[in-house]
């Protein structure tokens, strides 16, 4: 009785209604631009998690999509677009540069600039002062 229940306790904790889809594709070169466009297409229900990293209802939908685009022989291009026209800027992992965020993308660099000509004066004022101690 004791190794019969056992069985039904780990049968039961197993994720048995789990719904797998495999899908098939016509060429390698399909999976492979398939794996690589859901790896750098945001989820936009979980933060930070790639298509392939979630499990969300919303991640498996566009899975679908980016399969059924990619054997219709739509491009990654084509298909980044529909996404973002869709869902915006957030669903790509690595934004484009536009006039809309240049400055996220240079910013970094400025203050790197500004900091390092910055200490540079103090220290050029300053240099007597520290030689001497």
């Amino acid at each position: 009785m004791q190794r019969f229940s056992f069985f039904l306790l780990l049968f039961l904790s197993l994720k048995v209604f789990a719904f797998v889809e495999l899908m098939e594709f016509d060429s390698p070169e399909q999976e492979k631009r398939f794996k690589n466009l859901i790896v750098t297409l945001r989820c936009p229900t979980c933060q930070n998690q790639s298509l392939a990293d979630s499990n969300s209802i919303v991640s498996e939908d566009l899975k679908q999509i980016v399969y059924e685009k990619i054997k219709a022989g739509e491009s990654d291009e084509q298909i980044k677009a529909f996404m973002k026209q869709r869902y915006g800027e957030f669903i790509l992992f690595k934004p484009e540069v536009n006039e809309a965020n240049w400055f996220l993308w240079i910013g970094p660099f400025i203050f790197l600039v500004i900091f390092l000509v910055s200490f540079f004066i103090w220290y050029s004022r300053n240099k007597e002062e520290i030689n001497n101690d």
